[in-house]
């Protein structure tokens, strides 16, 4: 069932996206459209390799593969800047080979770049959804990604008789990045790009102690474990929603509660999952 999109929805209700500014600014708006007050609080960060060796040699040969597979908008970010260094546009390096996305901030984000995806999964954003998008038929594919990746693409396509490169595009690390290696992001600047709260990690612990904070949204698996870490067991009345089944999954197999599960990963969906997990939670005070 659809939740209400009408202001009244969230008011009130403070959430916690677990983002950086630049990548939580359009589900803040579309949270803070429906009444919540959002506070942005980033608790991981990506870094080059240390050494980009095998990671270039690859990227030179992308073109010989049947597919390049990407599985994030940080992927896409790092090639981006690995073929400035080469000298070159990741649109050439990237001619004539097919491209396939996980989902459709990834899409764009080829497309501002002029590389047009020929896969993109209709409803399961996902790595598992990826996976069923693509054709059956044996193929060699190049495989950046992150170096916490799970091998559920990977072996899976080799389950199927493909080949696959994998290769580790950048590192996934506590926030702040080093500065000499940060992937830069440029994000998603929404509509208004009017500054918001940003709370550093030690800062969130306080704020939920003190019942200041209602909703937590979990962004990555990455973000579940370094929110475990720091938090541990999740205080009874703070409601925590995931941003996709993956990230569900891995938080509960290190012990994070969710209480609900984004539908789809973009703003709305993760705006409808909030509205719902917070009609069913019973509102403090």
């Amino acid at each position: 069932m659809t939740a209400d999109t009408g202001r009244a929805a969230l008011d009130g209700v403070r959430v916690a996206l677990l983002r950086t500014p630049e990548r939580g600014a359009a589900m803040a708006e579309e949270l803070e459209r429906r009444g919540a007050d959002t506070v942005l609080v980033p608790l991981i960060a990506w870094e080059f390799p240390e050494d980009t060796t095998e990671l270039d040699r690859f990227l030179r040969a992308a073109s010989t593969y049947d597919w390049v597979v990407l599985t994030s908008v940080t992927t896409v970010r790092v090639l981006h800047r690995r073929a400035l260094v080469l000298g070159t546009e990741l649109s050439e390096l990237l001619r004539g080979v097919r491209v396939a996305c996980v989902g459709s901030a990834t899409r764009t984000a080829l497309r501002e770049l002029g590389v047009l995806a020929a896969v993109v999964p209709a409803v399961d954003q996902s790595a598992s959804g990826l996976l069923e998008a693509l054709p059956a038929h044996p193929a060699r594919a190049l495989l950046p990604q992150s170096d916490l990746a799970a091998a559920t693409l990977g072996e899976g396509l080799e389950r199927r008789g493909w080949t696959v490169d994998a290769v580790t595009a950048y590192a996934t690390v506590d926030y702040p990045a080093a500065a000499d290696r940060r992937v830069p992001d440029s994000g998603e600047p929404g509509e208004s790009g009017k500054p918001r709260t940003e709370l550093a990690g030690e800062e969130l612990v306080r704020e939920i102690a003190a019942g200041t904070i209602d909703v937590v949204v979990v962004t990555s698996p990455s973000t579940a474990e370094r929110l475990h870490a720091i938090m541990g067991e999740l205080p009874v009345g703070l409601v925590t929603v995931a941003i996709g089944q993956r990230t569900a999954n891995d938080a509960a197999a290190i012990g994070l509660r969710i209480d609900a599960v984004a539908a789809t990963p973009g703003p709305a969906g993760i705006a409808d999952a909030v509205s719902a997990a917070v009609a069913n939670q019973p509102r403090k005070g």
